[in-house]
């Protein structure tokens, strides 16, 4: 190989090596020669005036008075005067072409006094910048002090390693701290020009058309043998590096010109004339980019790299802007959004700013961006779609950039001073591993902007070091193919992280793109290589959701989805519709991009034509339906759900349901009566949306409540209160049927039941059933993090706990809260052990860290279960006692079960032991049987449990519970009629039910009696019939009668306690206290409903 060099440089270097290869042999058979020269020294003259004389002329240094100095140097003893000659030489101002002269001065001095070098190196390391903390004062005189500090490594002055890391620590210095303003490139130019053959294998290019030249093999170089040539390869990057981070910034500074100018011209085309900031922009872009373009040009000549031709000119492709100018358009009119919503919109644009709620020191070192950012494509005119539709053999664009970086794989051997040239590593922070565990688990949890926020608040304060940053970049490059849900908010994490943590982004963008380009080059039949289609299908979603967020590129984001489409065979079909789902339709919408991504679009439809596999071509057409719905069918889809799907009707139901609160809620009881409940269609309407609690506050649930129980004191609207419960019911089932996705939805159901419960539309049995099945309903595997229904539990016992306070709904719910207390603890207990091995599996953990700490069970959740707790032991703090771990929660819930196991297996045994052959066929009886035995059984609850501290009660308890003898069951079953016949005849007429029904003829004569024991009798009875009418017209007058009362009662109370509420709420308004206001309102014992009467006024 040949190279084309100046004739001067040439004649120079091979004048210079030479002498320096002489001069360092004979160094080194001076050092290996070296004898006890001091009585040599001690005859030398040593006078105080001729070696005084000597150190002034050395500080008056000059290629003119080397000869002389040379000269008296072999007549004097300076053996003293060492250290103050090495100081001299440097602190003299001397000029390169003193440097020639000067060296062989101090090759003189150094076989003379072997010190001599160590002295040197040492006042070297004193005025070179060789810190980050060190700062240039004279730029010409640190460009002498390297080349003499070369020139004397290249002659031997110096022992083999001794210059040598100066040397590199110096230059080091000056290419690391300056790839921004390139300050010292001319420096670092005269450098490699003067030395850099010598020291790199650096050979220069000529400058200017003038210079004289001269062609010449690379063997026919003069050799230089002072370093080796993996030193010499470790310094030609360092100046490789720096001239390509040079290059870079005027690329990027060509590319911010070329769009300026485009700019510029489009107003120019447009407007007739551009606007004054554009042609000031452009021109200061302009007089950039020369700057740069002259700066690089001077700095590759004198590294041997030839400058690459920039693209200057602009791309102005006329049909692509006019594309782009109309989606603009139709964007800035209304007619489309670049975001489907509002809710969307805020996720993607709306990121906090850490700086403004952390503190700085928190973030000050990471805030500053010691990597160069991602190479990513910047211009979207780059992106060539022209020539895609043909899937030829290799993609040129697909395999130049991994070999890029196969290239940067490579790296020199661990040399010496390959170890001085990197920076010192910054002292090792706390690993922090038990906040890390917390935040890990907590990153499963993302489900919502604000945990998002909240995550990377935390991560901020708590784990900004080095390690937990690197595990971090670990975590987001390699997201869980089962939780593709959780993707959007890791983007957004990186999103909001980037602020202060540049180079944590920088390191995960690259890290995805790598595996990216990695997958591309796989082939589908190599099965060593084989990866499952989910971890790419994660990878190119993570790419386009960070691609919406700003921190990847949108030509970058082409330029994949481009790779995806030349070659659209196996796995790149599965991640390009993945792609096009997550960012096709933000490409095609966003104004810069949209004529690019149209293109691809009309290719995509195109191959997906010629596709055989169904399977493969449904998920192209879904995500090309995605990104691009039928331009035919547009205007009728948006015409059918305006006139016929979304009716005003529907409008006017959704807006009164949405926006009810405690003021309207008359206005809205008005407004839902008077809907015509005969359409079904309104009424299916009106339904699902007052069952929707989840499109509402949870706060406003109440105020729903309390108008679906005014609707069901009108008799024709009853009917609505059965069917809002209905459904409520079924959103809580399908949420636990499909655990994880309706979370939400059952947690607003499951309130809202309770506030029904609270206004007499359910009945408690309806609650309790509900209770047990969130703690009863089969639970799918590895379910310990999901603590969901201990959530929907807590919130509807704060509701409901008023109304369970006395008689028997207290037994049952003490009954339940046994069996709910023991599901808390296996929850807890279940999720201390699986924290407990995650910690204690090495291979679990990242970077097989062993954490310190163990992982604690989710704060508001205890929280939430101790303040239940206490709420039920305000009253009777004496009688409640809760278990305090899972072992006394199951004693509990077995002393429950062993002291009623026995009477349920002799109610199932005698519940078909009547004496009536015919009554038994009949269902309806059987019914209203099976109900009695139970309301008999809780009564024996409630005496069990409410009389149990008395011991004579227990004893009556264990006697009521003895198995009756064989012999005496007939004398007791006699007995019992007995007492039934005269407890009938003395007691008062019982109360007639409030509804008018018809009784059957075959029950006219005969009722049933449940008694203790479960045991069933029939008993007949005479009664007249005008007598039982009669006194079931009394009766009815009775009811109505204490009904009206009741109803002026209650409205009184109600208003007495609305004028209390509001009282209590301005005072607290004017405290100064924090927290919630109406955490825990009270309850009144008798619920106002809105009452029929209220609408006639």
């Amino acid at each position: 190989m040949s190279h084309t060099v100046e004739k001067s440089w040439l004649e120079e270097l091979k004048k210079r090596v030479e002498f320096q290869e002489k001069s360092r042999l004979k160094m080194i058979e001076i050092r290996e020669n070296v004898l006890d020269n001091e009585k040599e020294l001690r005859s030398l003259d040593s006078t105080l005036k001729k070696t005084t004389s000597f150190m002034k002329k050395v500080k008056l240094l000059s290629a003119a008075t080397v000869p002389q100095l040379i000269e008296e140097l072999s007549k004097l003893n300076l053996s003293k005067f060492v250290e103050e000659m090495a100081s001299g030489i440097i602190e003299t101002k001397l000029k390169l072409s003193d440097i020639p002269k000067v060296t062989e001065l101090c090759l003189a001095v150094s076989a003379k006094y072997p010190n001599f070098s160590e002295q040197m190196a040492g006042e070297f390391k004193k005025v070179l910048p060789v810190k980050k903390s060190d700062k240039i004062s004279n730029v010409a005189k640190l460009r002498v002090d390297i080349i003499f500090l070369a020139e004397l490594c290249l002659c031997g002055v110096f022992n083999e390693r001794e210059g040598l890391q100066v040397l590199g620590a110096v230059l080091s210095y000056l290419i690391q701290t300056d790839k921004v303003e390139f300050v010292n490139y001319g420096l670092l130019a005269t450098v490699s020009r003067a030395v850099g053959y010598q020291v790199a294998n650096i050979v220069p290019i000529p400058m200017g058309d003038d210079a004289e030249t001269i062609s010449i093999k690379e063997d026919e170089f003069p050799t230089s043998s002072a370093l080796s040539n993996d030193q010499k390869k470790t310094i030609r990057e360092l100046f490789k590096s720096y001239y390509e981070s040079l290059y870079s910034k005027t690329e990027k500074v060509c590319s911010a010109r070329n769009k300026a100018m485009k700019r510029v011209k489009r107003q120019e085309r447009s407007r007739g004339d551009a606007a004054d900031e554009e042609k000031t922009k452009f021109n200061e872009l302009q007089a950039e980019l020369d700057t740069l373009r002259k700066m690089a040009v001077e700095l590759g000549c004198a590294v041997g790299i030839e400058m690459k031709p920039l693209k200057e000119e602009a791309s102005d492709d006329e049909e692509d802007e006019a594309a782009n100018l109309e989606m603009g358009r139709r964007l800035a009119e209304g007619a489309i959004k670049l975001w489907n919503d509002e809710e969307t919109k805020a996720f993607y644009e709306d990121l906090i700013d850490l700086r403004q709620m952390v503190p700085k020191d928190l973030y000050k070192d990471s805030e500053q961006r010691t990597l160069s950012k991602a190479k990513m494509a910047e211009r979207i005119e780059d992106i060539d779609v022209e020539n895609i539709n043909e899937a030829g053999a290799v993609d040129a664009k697909r395999t130049s950039m991994p070999r890029m970086d196969s290239e940067k794989e490579t790296t020199p051997e661990d040399t010496h001073l390959q170890m001085l040239l990197k920076e010192a590593a910054d002292s090792s922070e706390e690993r922090g591993v038990n906040k890390w565990q917390k935040f890990v688990l907590d990153l499963d949890h993302l489900v919502s902007k604000y945990s998002t926020d909240k995550a990377a608040e935390y991560f901020v304060s708590n784990l900004n070091n080095k390690g937990c940053r690197k595990r971090l970049v670990k975590l987001m490059i390699d997201p869980p193919p089962t939780r593709i849900d959780v993707v959007p908010f890791y983007a957004r994490l990186i999103a909001t992280l980037e602020n202060v943590m540049p180079d944590l982004t920088t390191e995960i963008v690259t890290h995805l793109l790598e595996k990216f380009r990695g997958f591309l080059q796989q082939k589908q039949s190599s099965a060593a290589v084989a990866i499952k289609v989910e971890s790419k299908m994660v990878c190119v979603m993570m790419i386009a959701e960070l691609m919406k967020f700003g921190v990847v590129s949108r030509a970058e984001g082409l330029s994949c989805l481009r790779q995806l489409v030349y070659d659209l065979r196996g796995h790149s079909v599965e991640m390009t519709a993945t792609f096009m789902e997550s960012g096709g339709l933000y490409l095609y919408r966003h104004t810069e991009s949209h004529a690019k991504m149209k293109r691809l679009l009309e290719v995509v439809k195109a191959k997906r034509d010629r596709m055989k596999d169904q399977r493969q071509a449904m998920l192209i057409d879904n995500a090309y339906f995605t990104c691009l719905p039928p331009e035919d069918s547009k205007e009728e889809r948006l015409r059918l759900k305006l006139d016929e799907e979304d009716t005003p009707m529907k409008r006017f139901i959704r807006h009164i349901v949405l926006d009810i609160n405690e003021s309207n809620v008359d206005i809205f009881l008005k407004c839902i009566r008077r809907l015509d409940w005969s359409d079904p269609e309104i009424s299916d309407y009106a339904i699902r949306y007052l069952s929707s609690t989840w499109l509402l506050p949870i706060e406003n649930l109440q105020h729903v409540a309390s108008a679906i129980a005014g609707l069901c004191n009108l008799p024709h609207l009853q009917w609505i209160g059965m069917a809002v419960i209905d459904s409520t019911i079924e959103t809580i089932r399908i949420s636990l049927e499909n655990p994880g996705i309706f979370n939400q939805w059952a947690h607003s159901a499951a309130v809202y039941l309770a506030e029904l419960y609270s206004f007499e539309l359910c009945d408690e049995d309806l609650i309790l059933k509900i209770l047990y099945q969130l703690i009863s309903y089969p639970e799918p595997e590895n379910s310990w993090k999901d603590l969901h229904r201990i959530r929907m539990v807590c919130a509807v016992l704060e509701i409901v706990r008023e109304f369970f306070s006395k008689g028997q709904a207290r037994l049952k719910m003490r009954f339940f809260l046994s069996y709910f207390h023991r599901y808390y603890y296996m929850k807890k207990d279940a999720w201390d052990q699986e924290a407990l091995e995650q910690l204690s599996n090495p291979e679990g953990t990242e970077n097989g860290v062993m954490p310190d700490v163990q992982t604690s069970f989710p704060y508001e959740v205890e929280i939430a279960y101790t303040e239940m707790c206490r709420q039920f032991r305000k009253k009777k703090a004496s009688s409640l006692r809760w278990p305090k771990n899972l072992k006394e929660a199951q004693e509990a819930v077995a002393k429950i079960e062993k002291k009623f196991k026995g009477e349920l297996k002799d109610i199932v045994g005698e519940h078909s032991d009547v004496e009536d052959g015919d009554m038994m066929g009949q269902k309806d009886l059987n019914v209203i049987e099976e109900d009695d035995e139970d309301e008999d059984d809780e009564n024996r609850d409630s005496e069990l449990e409410d009389e149990d501290s008395e011991e004579d009660r227990r004893r009556t308890l264990s006697m009521n519970n003895e198995v009756t003898k064989e012999e005496d069951e007939d004398f007791q079953r006699e007995l019992d009629r007995m007492m039934g016949e005269g407890f009938r005849q003395s007691v008062a007429p019982p109360v007639s039910s409030q509804y008018d029904v018809t009784l059957p003829a075959a029950a006219k004569n005969r009722f049933s009696r449940n008694i203790k024991f479960g045991k069933l009798f029939w008993i007949t009875v005479n009664i007249d019939d005008d007598e039982l009418q009669r006194r079931w017209k009394e009766e009815k007058a009775r009811e109505e009668e204490e009904r009206a009362d009741m109803k002026r009662l209650t409205l009184g109370q109600h208003m007495r306690i609305e004028m209390e509420e509001e009282k209590a709420l301005l005072a607290q308004l004017h405290s100064s206290r924090k927290g919630n206001a109406r955490k825990n309102p009270s309850r009144p014992a008798f619920p106002k409903p809105h009452l029929e009467g209220e609408w006639f006024y």
